[in-house]
């Protein structure tokens, strides 16, 4: 129990997190225009290198919400690793808020262990070694701040004391810096 491998990768391995992924975000899609009620509509989405603004991904979708009762995404792709290229649909679901409106979600399409998940998610991810964007619990992706060690928290705190207007972060922040 707890051994080596039992669960995880490796022993020393970190979980993938959701700073590593491509993420396709249904509010920013809706804010965008992307998705309205009673529209077929073709686009692309890319993905870019802050650093240098070089284009590293595309992606290509249709989006059909003419039929409320089965609106969905369709996804096309390349993964570059493989040249294989990927082609499905991912069904959106639609709920109402009480102050009115609609507000879109997608749905899961990924199968863990024979089990669909059809979970309603505002983000899907893919990550470095996937091939169709999925759920957060589906790839158990967690958060790079998750993944931080907390272990001289007390420490920084301590010292933030010492000095006016310091927080812990901050303390944190400047020490481990390298020098």
């Amino acid at each position: 129990m707890g051994g080596y491998r039992s669960g995880r990768r490796s022993w020393h391995s970190k979980a993938d997190t959701v700073e590593d992924c491509r993420v396709l975000d249904i509010n920013r899609w809706t804010q965008e225009g992307v998705l309205r009620p009673g529209v077929h509509s073709v686009g692309g989405w890319k993905w870019w290198d802050e650093r240098t603004g070089e284009v590293h991904s595309r992606i290509g979708y249709a989006v059909d919400t003419r039929d409320l009762s089965f609106p969905s995404v369709r996804l096309l792709y390349t993964i570059t690793r493989s040249e294989e290229h990927i082609d499905y649909r991912i069904p959106l679901a639609t709920t109402h808020p009480h102050l009115g409106g609609i507000r879109w979600w997608f749905v899961c399409p990924l199968s863990v262990n024979g089990h669909t998940c059809t979970r309603r998610v505002g983000k899907l991810y893919l990550p470095p070694r996937g091939r169709y964007f999925g759920c957060r619990r589906c790839y158990r992706l967690t958060y790079e701040s998750c993944q931080e060690s907390h272990r001289y928290d007390r420490v920084f705190a301590l010292l933030a004391k010492d000095f006016p207007g310091a927080t812990p972060a901050l303390m944190k922040r400047v020490l481990s810096q390298k020098r």
